[in-house]
């Protein structure tokens, strides 16, 4: 199994403009960063990155890194292994450039008619067509891109300054510590990277090992599959291997998979999907928008974006925690207006969640941060290390 080899690559300007799943490097060298990082005279900013970073990854072990990566490698491991897997991965890669989801995550429109894609075929754009039979779409994707992800947000959802804020309110309200309520999580835009990630916190020997975890999963794609996948290669032992599951017993890790576009999503429904149960009232919910909202304000608009996070706050109960990864810099700014003037998401961010005194408050930012893969963790095929922004409000 080959060592991992890491890159800078943050991805180029019209990737920032896929998916919310978009793979964070569609062309890009070994050595060089494409968004200017890596300029001369930058020393002092790389070493301060490499800090931060450094200081962020301290909160996974290096066996708990290999050991999510062997997770990925057990769930895929017949794309892994597929001498088709690099066609399988440009078909996809291709699909997601023209914005032709239906081809890119095998979903089929079974309304569409050979009318429909020549009229897309005469405005440039692509038609669906089938990737790799062999290879589902959704497995190639996540085998390849979610991976480096996955170990990221773990690291994000279990440093301290998420950790304070998601438990504080819960360890406030136990009446009996030695039965703590279940970790609750929305992942609006969620899916491979997500359940990994989340399913760390309830690992042999994490904090939260006593704890059950509720993860609900929202997004447009079909994901059931993957995930379901993705779980049990958590909760069960490798047949080839003596290892314990990673999670113990199963019945602690619930996952729910919702196929839906947030942005219909009505008030009523929202409620149900932050609030949860009504057993579940006290319990403190961490709502995640990975990669995702920047898709939100190019795909929807500003108006349904805007839409969504007031329906967001307006669902909120006190207490509740919003964390937001996403592309660094130019790759996260919107175009707004009839000039097109453009603005840096995290400027929009703040207008809609702080504009109003009694709803949210920012407790934590960092504009650029770097996750790097350390050179001795093994994976079958070759990933990169990410750049990302992270913003964290609470609900008053």
């Amino acid at each position: 199994m080959p060592k991992l080899r890491g890159t800078q690559s943050a991805g180029s300007a019209k990737n920032s403009r896929l998916a919310a799943h978009k793979p964070p490097n569609l062309k890009g060298t070994k050595h060089q960063a494409q968004d200017g990082s890596n300029k001369a005279g930058s020393g002092a900013a790389d070493a301060e990155k490499k800090a931060a970073s450094s200081h962020q990854q301290k909160a996974l072990s290096h066996s708990l890194q290999q050991g999510l990566l062997d997770v990925f490698g057990r769930a895929f491991a017949p794309a892994l292994a597929s001498p088709r897997l690099n066609e399988a991965l440009q078909a996809v890669k291709q699909a997601l450039f023209e914005r032709d989801f239906a081809g890119a995550f095998g979903t089929v429109d079974d309304n569409r008619t050979d009318a429909d894609d020549t009229a897309a075929e005469k405005k440039g754009k692509s038609v669906s067509f089938e990737i790799d039979s062999v290879i589902p779409p959704l497995d190639a994707y996540a085998a390849r891109w979610s991976p480096t992800r996955a170990l990221c947000y773990a690291s994000v959802l279990a440093s301290p300054v998420v950790q304070e804020h998601w438990n504080a309110a819960q360890e406030s309200s136990d009446d009996q510590p030695e039965s703590k309520a279940p970790l609750r999580m929305v992942a609006i835009g969620g899916g491979a990277a997500e359940i990994v990630a989340f399913g760390t916190l309830l690992t042999r020997g994490e904090a939260a090992n006593d704890r059950a975890g509720d993860l609900v999963l929202v997004d447009s794609g079909p994901w059931a599959s993957v995930v379901d996948r993705l779980r049990t290669s958590m909760v069960e032992s490798g047949t080839d291997s003596p290892k314990a599951a990673l999670i113990e017993p199963a019945e602690r890790f619930n996952v729910d998979v919702r196929q839906r576009d947030i942005l219909k999503v009505d008030d009523e429904e929202m409620g149900k999907l932050i609030g949860g149960s009504g057993e579940a009232g006290a319990v403190t919910t961490l709502i995640t928008l990975f990669f995702t909202l920047n898709e939100l304000f190019t795909a929807g608009g500003l108006g349904s974006a805007a839409t969504f996070l007031l329906r967001l706050t307006a669902a909120s109960p006190a207490g509740t925690v919003l964390l937001v990864v996403d592309s660094p810099g130019s790759y996260a700014e919107m175009a707004v207006g009839s000039q097109a003037r453009k603005y840096p998401m995290r400027w929009l961010l703040d207008k809609f969640l702080l504009q109003d005194s009694e709803a949210w408050t920012k407790a934590h930012e960092n504009e650029a941060i770097w996750f790097r893969l350390s050179q001795s963790l093994s994976y079958p095929i070759r990933l990169e290390d990410m750049r990302y922004q992270v913003h964290l409000y609470v609900r008053k």
